[in-house]
């Protein structure tokens, strides 16, 4: 089962938009994520509806970027140092101020204080996604 969709969308007035929704599992709609919800992680995971979901695949993605707002590079910023800086830093040779959340983090990137999911999370922001977490339905046409 997967654990992630990612989706890439463009939009004539949003442009090129990349997202990595967390799949429901067992009810929970963090899925995968839900280890992250009550945490620093969490909260820059953004909870989207599924109408606006929707609507994004659909061709309208303005309602979907309103509801997740701050762009990834910013999510990734407001991760603190305590439980966002690399695991292995202080052994590393090629340790610098990228091995944390951001749009240069390294491939070694590491992290022992919370769950190892949140390294996809932040993989995730480095390539520009979003990373949201959907609540209500989906439709198709």
């Amino acid at each position: 089962m997967s654990r992630f969709r990612r989706i890439q969308l463009t939009d004539p007035q949003q442009g090129e938009i990349k997202l990595l929704v967390a799949v429901p599992r067992d009810g929970d709609v963090w899925g995968v994520l839900s280890p992250l919800r009550d945490t620093p992680w969490g909260e820059q995971i953004q909870v989207v509806s599924g109408e606006n979901l929707s609507h994004a695949l659909h061709g309208w993605a303005t309602p979907l970027m309103r509801e997740i707002g701050n762009p990834p590079e910013t999510r990734a910023k407001r991760i603190p140092d305590e439980v966002g800086v690399c695991a292995i830093r202080e052994v590393c040779l090629g340790a610098t101020d990228a091995c944390r959340p951001g749009p240069e983090l390294p491939g070694c990137y590491e992290l022992d204080t919370v769950d190892p999911i949140a390294v996809e999370v932040a993989q995730a922001w480095q390539d520009g996604r979003y990373v949201v977490v959907v609540e209500g339905s989906e439709f198709s046409f």
